[in-house]
Parts: C-alpha cells; structure tokens; sequence
C-alpha cells in the first residue's frame, strides 16, 4: 500500500502544482504584449522540452547534503515533494497551453460587455469557465504522466510503481510480476483517455482576442500575483537548473572528455531522435490524409500514457525471437520502439489541426475536377504543415531525452546520451552529467538551425539519409567456441545466456576466479553464480538484501574466500567457495574507515585490503589483514590503515574510481573512469604515472571499469564506453584491442568487469549480452611473441 500510496501521492502533488503554475503562466502570458506573449510562450516550450534529468541533476546535487545526513529510508519519504515539484516543473507547460489557447478566444468586446466584473470575479465568473474544459483534459494529461515517470522517482530513489516494474522485469526477468504492478497505471491511463477522448480542446487563436493592456486592466492584482508565480515556475524548472549547467566549473572541466569519450554515444542519439522523428510524423501524415479510425487513435494515444518501462517488457521477448536478431542488433530498432509510443501523440495533434482547418479551398478544388488526393496536398496539407513540422520537433526532442522506452531493448553498441545520463545519475556525477546535458541541448538545437539555414523540405530528408548511412542491422553469428586472430587469445568460449534459471545471467557485473580456476559471477539479480574450469554450473546462492542496490566488485581473500563488495550496503562479505557468509565488515561514512560507495576490491601480497570508493569521497582505502575465527577465537575484522585521493581530475585525484587492479610489488592500477584513464600508485599510495584519455584509438578510453595487470605487467583495460578490452604493455603502449560493440562471440555490449585463471585466461563480463566470456590464451611461445612485438 505504501508503494501505491507514494506513487499516487507524488502524481497528484505534481498534477495540484503544474495546474497553479500552469493558470498562472497562461494568466501572466495574456496580459503581456504581442512579443511579451511569444516570449512567454517560446520560453514555456524550452521548459518542456529540457531533458528531465537536467532539472533532475540540479535538484539532486543541491539537496545531497541532507539526503545523505537523513539515509536512505527517512530521504526517500521526504523527497516525495520535491520529486512532486520536479515532475510539475516539467509539465505545468501542458497546462498553461491549452489555457492560454482557450483564453485567445476571449475578444476585448467580451471584456467590454461586463464592465463591472475584475480582478477575482473576473476570474472566477469567466476566465475559470472558459478555461475548465482545458484544465481538466491537461489535469487528467499530467497525471497520467507524471504518475507513468520512472526516471525521476527513480534517481531520488522514491519507490513508485514504474521502479517497481522496473526492479522485478530488470533485475528478476519476471514479466508477469511487471505487468501486475502495472495493473493500477494501466487503468490510469485507460480512465485518462477515456476522459481526454470526450472533451475536445480548442485550437489556438493567434489573431485577434483580448490585448495584454486589457487583461492587465482589467485583472489587477491577480495579474500581478500570476506573474510572480510564473517567473518562480520558469526560474524553478528551467532556469536555475541551466544556470547551475552554465556555472559550474566541473562542466566544462568534463565536457572535453565527455565528449570525446561519447561520439560513439551522440551519433545513436542523432539516429534514434531523427528516424524516431520521421516516423512519427508519417503517421501524423497518414492519419491526417486518412482519417484513422477513432479507436485506433486512441489506442496509439494510451501507448504515449502508458509507462515505457511497461512496453519494454513486451518488446525484450519479441526482439529475442531468431528472426529478428538482425533487427535486435542495431540501432533502427530504436526507432521504431520510440516511434511506436509517440505516433498517437502526432497523429493526434494531425488531426487536431487538419478538423480546425479551412475546408472550402479543398471543396472549391473539387468541384473544378482535382482529384481527391490532390485537393488535399494541395488545400489541406499546406495549413497542417507547420503542425506537423512542429510534430517532428516535439517527437526529436522526446526521443532525444528517452529513457525507459530503450533502456531494456538497448541493442550492443547502441548507448544513447540519454541512457549514459541515466546510468550517471544514479550515483551523483554532476560534472559528467551537466557536460554530457550541454551536448544534448545543443543536438537539440541542430534541426532548428538546419531548418533557418538550409532550404526547409530537404532537411528532414538529409538527415534521415545521414542516419541511415551509419547505421544498419548487424548480422547475427551463432554462438560458441569461436577463433580468434589476436596475438593474445587463439578463442573465445560464451558462458550463459539471459534469463534468471541456473547458469544464465541478467546483466553480469563482477566475477573472480578462485585457486581452482572455479568462476564466480555477480549480477543485477543479486546472485553469485559458481561454475567450474569447463564453463558448467555449479551452485549459486543469494545476497541476503538487494533492496537498495546489488552487489558490484569481487575477488579473493588470502584464505580462497570470495569477497564480494556490496556498494549501496556499503560493506565487504567473506563467502566460502560453497557460499556460506564467514564474515561481513563495513558501514556507511565519509570518514577514514567508512564506505560511501564502494566499488572494487584488491588484496595486497600481505593480506591488506584496497577498497575503491565514489560520489563524495572518490578515494582508495587500506585495511588490515583479516583473520577467520579458528579454535575457538572470534575472527578479526579488518581495520582501516590508510588513505588516498580526493574528486577531481588532477593527477592523484579520481572522479568515479571504479576499477582496482594490483601489480608486481602491490603497485596499484585505478580505472578512474569519468576522467577516462588510468592511474598508477605504489604500494604506499604515492602516485606514479598516469596514461589515457576520453577517445576511441588504441590508448584511448571511454569510462574503463576495470583493470588487471598480469605477470609481465601487461594490463588489460575493460571499457564500458567502447565495448572492448585495450591490452597495453608495462610501458603503457598499446599492444592489441580486443572485441567491439556487437552480439557475436568476442565483442561486448557495455562490458563491467575482467578476471584471470590460473592459464591467462581471461574473462569477462558482457552485460548488456547478459552472458560471460571466456577469451582462450595463447601458447607460451605466442605470449612470448606478442610481448617482444610490444617491447619494441
């Protein structure tokens, strides 16, 4: 009931505000003048059509003091009102619309004919009638909407319905539970366009009406307290969060290496908002032309109503389906996926403007011969145009910003900025973040541009010719024992598939071999997984708590235990090799001997601890050797020795340490990964070297997760950012690249983690493939080779 009562609680907060910002905004814009209004109005659209996890980021960055001094439980349920003003930020422009356009139809003799009516009574006996009919299509619009967000509730970790459908289709593959949680926000959005399909809303009058010195005249002070209330609407949701983008010197900091390290990231975003785009405005135009059965409309509608998340979870099984891994493999299947949850958005607005137009040019087309198809083109299309123009804009934008309709069905290689965004976001990296926004807001931009430079019918069409020329379906390779041509590795071997039985993974993020050459794998289901030197299941057994995050960064303690790193619970476990829990140590802090976020685990070659942190502190921590319980004696848990590193991107300083790898003398490798690098300290801490930055040629990286460092000094680099493994020599000198984005054995989809057997073998976690690899090392006498060719 709590999970209902928060979702509903946070819809109807934002729906109460978004309809006082909204009457205030529409009040505030009628009594400015002509230009005044078209200010109001361009900038009402901008705070609409900002990213939500711009206004997002802002507003997490500014209340994480409190949220991390109150936890996680007290935060959560005092963050239901600021999540509440968040989404009415973002949706009170669909109030002031439609009011604003209802009021357009109110002509100045109106006004004239009840002189005694002003300011409060002017409102409540006119101006409320007119507008109500508006105000409750866009009430009904913005609930249904705001209690449909899951990017929002989510990143302020507020449990709401779409998270949950989230969390069990994501993290447990249980479909039939998703659909379940989603029962009450399907009759949401069935009530919601039941409502909106019976009350039309007028279209907007742009000639003629009430002059802004009449309604000024007339409203008094209500005008007045309209106007304060829209500047703190437009300040709340627009322009403090792009003030704090502009202002913040991490910004521009990041932005170079952001961008470099995204290219790869920004053209699947320009793919996905331009084809995505393109669809939805032919079927605003085929609609339109056709006029659609009514049902069909608004079936098209209530997909645009319905969460995203929710329609993933229908797509994943579909795309899963042999004949369509050509499709599931590239990026135009993001198109269509958006595609698909907008259409009924254009289509209706299409219609909308095609019924408001002027019929009697057609008609007198008609009667002199044309044929229908031509009247049409030639009468009706030229008025519907600039709406469906405008169509395209509004869809390039929402596929721009989209997250939950492609976070699921997410094809190898095919990371949009959005999806980078949201993945940032859950952990507080508001440098990366406002940098990797900036680029957003200008591709968002770039149509407008094209539109006032270029002749205007030929951009839609360059552009969807562009997308289609870097993109394409990716054929689809079996799986298997596969040859490879690397000087390092002479195969690869697939271990596992998606799916939550025995032996298969959902998202694989951590994994260790023990002195067996037995593999261990975490994944986002909260599993560790065991399989023998073969590849073959062997058990698993379940973290005992995943409720706020799941386990990420593993390895061995001296004793053969498996260490398994829980961030969000911020402590290490000591599991056996059968899966009992020997021992559990840390707690939550930002002082020396305390966890904020702890990612990866190294041991030293004298038992000592290495701990990676991020977020607050972004810091390497030494701990004690532990001790088990023996004879009797209670174990001893280790205690905190040491400490180094600081936020930044100076030398020394890392900004998200995800990865620790250890080297000859216990020298330690940190992947630093927002700084796109990776730095090298000695065994006391002091910095050594660093090499890399943000890019894709050999040496370069984007955001590498992890690192190891075999006997020769060799180190192999997981990049999540390029989908491949750099190996580089112990001079820092690239050697080979391994894999790439692709679905076939030896390429990656977002890979988080590497580990070694005992024979160089290297493994490693493809997550977005949700599978392990196991690449095959060459003979010695190869290696040997490979080692004399990188020396030279």
């Amino acid at each position: 009931m709590k999970l209902w009562f928060d979702t509903f609680a946070v819809s109807g907060g934002a729906t109460l505000i978004a309809l006082v910002c909204g009457l205030a905004v529409a009040s505030w814009a009628a009594g400015c003048g002509r230009a005044g209004r078209w200010l109001l109005v361009v900038a009402s659209a901008a705070c609409l059509a900002l990213p939500p996890f711009l206004a997002a980021n802002c507003w997490l960055e500014v209340s994480a003091p409190w949220r991390l001094a109150w936890g996680a439980e007290k935060s959560a349920t005092a963050c239901l009102p600021l999540v509440a003003c968040v989404l009415a930020g973002l949706s009170w422009p669909l109030v002031a619309f439609p009011v604003l356009a209802a009021w357009s139809r109110i002509e100045r003799a109106h006004l004239e004919m009840l002189p005694g009516l002003r300011g409060w009574k002017l409102f409540r006996e006119v101006l409320w009638p007119v507008a109500r009919p508006a105000l409750g299509v866009a009430a009904v619009l913005v609930f249904a909407l705001a209690s449909a967000n899951f990017a929002v509730p989510t990143l302020f970790q507020v449990r709401v319905l779409p998270e949950e459908m989230w969390i069990r289709f994501n993290t447990r593959l249980d479909a039939a539970g998703a659909w379940r949680a989603a029962i009450p926000l399907a009759a949401v959005s069935a009530m919601s366009l039941a409502w909106i399909a019976r009350r039309p809303v007028a279209w907007p009058q742009w000639h003629g009406g009430a002059g802004g010195r009449d309604w000024r005249r007339r409203l008094g002070p209500v005008w007045w307290i309209s106007a304060a209330v829209g500047i703190a609407a437009v300040a709340f949701s627009g322009g403090f969060p792009i003030y704090r983008l502009l202002v913040s010197g991490r910004t521009w900091i990041e932005l170079p290496g952001a961008f470099a390290a995204g290219r790869g990231a920004i053209g699947n975003s320009l793919s996905v908002a331009v084809g995505a785009a393109t669809l939805v405005a032919a079927a605003a135009i085929l609609a339109a032309r056709f006029r659609v059965p009514r049902w069909t409309m608004r079936v098209a509608v209530g997909l645009f109503l319905v969460p995203g998340i929710l329609l993933a979870t229908i797509w994943v099984p579909l795309l899963a389906r042999p004949e369509l891994r050509g499709l599931a493999d590239s990026v135009p299947v993001l198109w269509f996926v958006v595609a698909i949850r907008l259409a009924g958005i254009g289509a209706a607005l299409a219609c909308a403007r095609r019924d408001a137009a002027d019929t009697l040019p057609q008609e007198a087309l008609r009667v002199a011969g044309a044929r229908p198809a031509r009247a049409w083109w030639a009468a009706v299309w030229p008025q519907i145009a600039p709406t469906v123009v405008a169509t395209w804009y509004v869809a390039f934008l929402l596929a721009l910003w989209d997250v939950e309709s492609i976070v699921l069905v997410q094809p190898p290689g095919g990371e949009t900025l959005a999806v980078r965004v949201f993945n940032l976001l859950h952990y507080g990296h508001a440098g990366q973040v406002n940098a990797l926004c900036l680029v957003l807001l200008v591709l968002a931009v770039i149509p407008a541009i094209l539109w006032r430079v270029f002749a205007r019918r030929r951009v839609i069409a360059v552009a969807v010719a562009g997308c289609l020329a870097v993109t394409g379906c990716t054929p689809a390779e079996d799986a298997g024992t596969v040859p490879l041509q690397g000087r390092w590795f002479s195969g690869v071997q697939v271990i596992g598939s998606r799916g939550m039985a025995p032996g298969q993974f959902n998202k694989p993020r951590s994994l260790v071999c023990d002195r067996d050459d037995n593999l261990y794998v975490s994944d986002v289901s909260g599993r560790i997984q065991k399989f023998d030197r073969d590849g073959r299941f062997v058990l698993q057994w379940q973290m005992p708590q995943t409720d706020l995050g799941k386990p990420k960064g593993m390895g061995l303690d001296p004793y053969g235990n498996v260490l398994v790193v829980e961030p969000h619970y911020m402590r290490v476990n000591h599991f056996s090799t059968d899966g009992h829990l020997l021992a559990q140590w840390g707690s939550k802090g930002t002082n020396e001997g305390f966890f904020i976020l702890p990612r990866s685990i190294g041991v030293t070659s004298t038992g000592e601890y290495l701990l990676s942190e991020y977020t607050l502190v972004d810091r390497v921590q030494r701990f004690s050797p532990f001790v088990p319980a023996t004879n009797g004696a209670a174990a001893v848990l280790p205690r905190f020795m040491q400490s180094w590193g600081s936020p930044g991107v100076e030398p020394g300083r890392f900004n998200r340490a995800e990865g620790l790898g250890m080297g000859a003398k216990d020298t330690v490798y940190i992947a630093d990964s927002c700084n796109h690098r990776i730095q090298v300290f000695d065994a006391s801490g002091k910095f050594l070297r660093e090499h890399g930055h943000a890019g894709t040629a050999p040496g370069q990286f984007s955001y590498p997760y992890d690192v190891r460092v075999d006997a020769h000094g060799n180190q192999f680099v997981c990049e999540f950012g390029n989908s491949r493994i750099s190996i580089l020599d112990a001079r820092d000198r690239p050697i080979e690249v391994v894999g790439g984005p692709g679905s076939a054995p030896g390429r990656f989809s977002n890979p988080w983690a590497i580990a070694f057997d005992s024979k160089g073998n290297l493994f490693v976690a493809d997550s977005q493939n949700h599978r392990v690899q196991k690449f095959l090392r060459r003979d010695p006498p190869a290696v040997a080779l490979a080692l004399n060719q990188g020396k030279r």
